[in-house]
């Protein structure tokens, strides 16, 4: 048997009545069977449209969510079957043409929605025709870099479960591919309700059924998308049933200040189960492989590099997560070696700390020394205090201020120092003093970059320009593109 029971639409699985289930099967066989029974009487056709009306009215009224208001392209969107990367349909970075499905940033909004480039514009921007406009303009202008290609997936499997949209009525329902021909998909309906067995499906209307909760595993890697962004995370649609709240520190091991600067909506992104919480049906995410909350963390790191270090050496590092006794640092050495070790409550300043989180915070840049290392047990002690007594162990910030005099239109040396999913960070030398700065992911290069990765590596030399100078908080904004 099936969780979805009888073969009624999936916008109402969840939250009805036995009278609404009711309702909404006979209001699907009513659909039907009018469209299959054009030879049956005048009034027989005419009572099973009306009773098809008022059921539907009856559904609609009491099982539909009351929508917020929204700008006239989001409604569309809700009901968009572009499939989503996680789902089936993947962002790729290959040139755009005519009647490619794509997702754009409206300018009206400053949101993405699907849509299909209708035409290419002699001034390098796209044309693209909204799926639903409601009310709105059908079309709009759009940049290159606020367009992402999608592609459909056409990998179905005969024999795989799958949800499709029927062609009589235009809803999703339960079926499994017993055909691929050209292009097309065969599927078998679950429940056929008395219409047909089987019925040929573009792929553009096919994906696969939601992830159930008791399928998600942490540590599993995922490929999701952003779908709403918040001050102290985002939540990300993964395939499941729900989306999952990726928090603000588990975006990357470097501190984020500003997640509006790391993420928005629409955004695809690598993320791993985190932790799940079985009781309430939730789930939390990560972008760091191996920062999770349950048993599935990363394979233990060789600590032998770290055992015949004297303990009187500085070493630098980022803090990775916190806990009431204490915080643990990732350290790196200078032949690539990295392992996490545990600087301890006492050992984090001198004097009593009330709070850890009061003293550091997870992506901070800290400075620390090896005191002990266990192979056998595999952990490593830390500490941020000098040996006997007197300062800790905080980075100071490096003097910007050669760096303020260079002009943005400028171009600089600079060797790519480390990565993270929202940019790189670049190592760029002035007046003879030298200093990290960033380049975010959008002034990589122009049009969209998935992945920094793809495009950068730590080593590489690049040429960049210095953007902004922020003296006191030590911060340098640089970037790869060309100046406006």
């Amino acid at each position: 048997s099936s969780n979805f029971g009888s073969i009624r639409p999936l916008e109402h699985n969840f939250g009805e009545t036995p009278q609404e289930k009711k309702a909404s099967a006979s209001d699907k066989m009513a659909l039907r069977a009018s469209k299959r029974s054009a030879g049956l009487l005048p009034l027989l056709l005419l009572v099973a449209l009306s009773y098809a009306f008022s059921t539907l009215t009856f559904v609609s009224l009491s099982t539909a969510p009351r929508r917020p208001a929204t700008s006239r392209v989001a409604q569309g969107r809700e009901r968009s079957r572009v499939a989503l990367a996680a789902r089936g349909g993947e962002e790729n970075g290959e040139k755009l043409a005519v009647g490619d499905v794509v997702s754009a940033l409206c300018p009206d909004d400053d949101q993405w929605y699907p849509g299909t480039i209708e035409k290419i514009n002699d001034d390098s921007t796209y044309c693209v025709k909204w799926d639903d406009p409601e009310g709105g303009p059908e079309t709009h202008d759009v940049p290159l870099d606020g367009i992402r290609k999608i592609v459909i997936f056409k990998d179905y499997k005969v024999g795989e479960q799958v949800e499709a949209v029927f062609p009589d009525d235009g809803y999703w329902y339960p079926a499994e591919v017993t055909k691929v021909a050209d292009g097309t998909f065969t599927v078998k309906w679950e429940d056929p309700d008395g219409g047909p067995e089987e019925s040929e499906v573009d792929p553009k209307d096919m994906k696969y059924p939601p992830i159930p909760f008791d399928k998600l595993e942490v540590g599993q890697k995922y490929h999701g998308t952003v779908k709403s962004v918040l001050d102290f995370g985002a939540f990300v649609d993964i395939g499941a049933e729900s989306d999952g709240l990726l928090h603000i520190s588990r975006i990357s091991q470097e501190r984020i200040e500003n997640i509006y600067d790391v993420l928005s909506e629409g955004q695809q992104v690598d993320v791993w189960i985190a932790g799940k919480r079985e009781d309430e049906g939730k789930y939390g995410l990560t972008m760091v492989e191996g920062l999770t909350d349950g048993p599935a963390r990363r394979a233990p790191a060789d600590l032998t590099p770290f055992a015949d270090l004297p303990s009187d050496e500085w070493f630098t590092g980022v803090v990775a997560r916190t806990a009431p006794f204490g915080a643990f640092v990732t350290v790196t050495l200078e032949d690539g070696a990295t392992a996490d070790g545990l600087v301890h409550v006492s050992k984090i300043k001198d004097g009593f700390v009330d709070n850890v989180d009061d003293e550091v915070s997870v992506g901070q840049d800290v400075k620390v020394r090896i005191e002990s290392v266990d192979l056998d047990s595999n952990r490593m002690s830390l500490s941020m205090r000098e040996g006997f007594g007197g300062g800790g162990g905080f980075r100071e910030p490096v003097d910007l201020t050669p760096f303020e005099s260079v002009s943005p239109d400028t171009w600089v040396n600079g060797k790519v120092a480390r990565l993270a999913p929202f940019g790189a960070f670049v190592t760029v030398t002035a007046e003879g003093k030298s200093a990290d700065g960033l380049v975010h992911i959008t002034q990589i290069r122009d049009g969209f970059v998935e992945s920094v990765e793809d495009e950068l590596s730590v080593g590489q030399e690049v040429e960049v320009r210095i953007e902004s100078v922020d003296v006191d908080s030590g911060k340098m904004s640089l970037s790869m593109k060309q100046p406006e």
